[in-house]
């Protein structure tokens, strides 16, 4: 992926509608992979010509898209927190890059194209062909099948086939049992933005849905949330992408851990948002305040001099791209130069200019002689 970077040498944005798409023509429908593969069996399944199930195929290419998307999401998250606790400046280095491949308006509009709230219910597995059917189907010990009930044992007594007693009373017509119909699919279990249920909870624990698609949400917003962290220009971003609308909907699924990590986007947005998205969103920051840990010196919601932090995010930006490049020069120095060797004869030049950038800066305030190698 190649980033185009702005005037200001930063990643231009991408615009998005007030819903969080990009045009209504242009939107993806929400494709439900389950459909047609929950009755496969019950029945006789269509093949192709070559012996293959159409449904099977289709299943195994929702499902390696899914483990694909979970191994990527979960090296991203293991190599930020390695790089972090190894450097702070490798750590910026790989947000950054993460930054100019246009990982935020990526993820969010993967977030827009689908409802989070229905895809997590979506088991996109069958039971007849997951790893421990196939262990038991050639294993060499199988274990002994169950019993059949539709069939009678020889030893049973020939009273079994009588017919049954005759009734010495007429049933009247309010007692008769109503046909069998099938149960009711169960509701999906929403909750509001303070986390209260808005449906009627189900009285026994969930078993289908969807762990790889919870693991992939959760870890994706987990990075967003590591590349957007106390960086004004990166939330601004957010902003700009309304992210806002979009994130409303990962609040509506009853995971803490989903919650948290959504509101934490939220909470890094609220300082930059007007008067009116304040009042609008009430719930949202009540749910802020309830469920996010409090810092020592938590100024999100209260105040500031939001003008100056808008003003001078992106200088601060650029100074921290030149802090971890110089940061580069001067631990890879030979991986650096190599780059500048194969170019004009004027590249030591400028590798010597990039290396006393800060002592230029230093000479500009003041310090020169003081850097220099003054004794005190």
């Amino acid at each position: 992926m190649v980033a185009q970077n702005g005037p200001n040498g930063l990643p231009n944005g991408l615009s998005f509608g007030e819903d969080g798409g990009e045009a209504p023509n242009k939107r993806k429908q929400n494709s439900n992979p389950a459909t047609g593969v929950n009755g496969m069996e019950h029945g006789q399944l269509a093949e192709n010509g070559d012996g293959t199930d159409p449904e099977v195929e289709e299943l195994n290419a929702i499902r390696t898209r899914e483990i694909t998307f979970k191994a990527i999401s979960g090296i991203l998250i293991m190599f930020l927190k390695w790089f972090k606790l190894s450097h702070i400046l490798k750590f910026d280095y790989l947000t950054q890059l993460l930054l100019d491949v246009n990982y935020l308006p990526l993820i969010l509009k993967l977030f827009a194209h689908q409802d989070v709230d229905r895809s997590v219910e979506q088991k996109n597995d069958r039971e007849d062909l997951n790893f421990f059917s196939f262990c038991r189907l050639h294993s060499y010990h199988q274990p002994p099948s169950p019993p059949q009930p539709g069939l009678s044992s020889p030893s049973s007594s020939e009273d079994e086939a009588a017919p049954p007693p005759i009734k010495k009373h007429r049933r009247s017509p309010s007692s008769h049992s109503p046909p069998p119909y099938p149960p009711p699919p169960p509701v999906r279990p929403e909750v509001d933005e303070l986390g209260y249920p808005t449906t009627s909870l189900p009285s026994s624990p969930l078993t289908t849905y969807s762990p790889r698609f919870f693991f992939t949400t959760i870890t994706l917003l987990r990075i967003l949330q590591k590349i957007t962290k106390r960086k004004a220009h990166r939330a601004l971003l957010l902003v700009q992408y309304k992210s806002s609308t979009i994130l409303r909907r990962a609040l509506k699924v009853p995971q803490p851990e989903l919650r948290l990590y959504t509101l934490k986007l939220f909470k890094s947005q609220v300082p930059y948002c007007g008067r009116k998205w304040r009042q609008t969103n009430m719930r949202v920051i009540t749910a802020i305040y309830l469920h996010c840990k409090p810092e020592l010196r938590d100024e999100w919601l209260c105040g500031g001099d939001v003008d100056g932090v808008v003003e001078e995010a992106v200088p601060l930006e650029q100074a921290g791209r030149a802090l971890v490049h110089w940061w580069h020069l001067r631990n890879y120095r030979e991986v650096m130069e190599g780059r500048v060797k194969g170019q004009e004869e004027g590249g030591e030049r400028s590798n010597e200019d990039e290396m006393g950038f800060f002592e230029r800066e230093l000479e500009k305030m003041g310090w020169g002689s003081l850097g220099a190698g003054g004794d005190g």
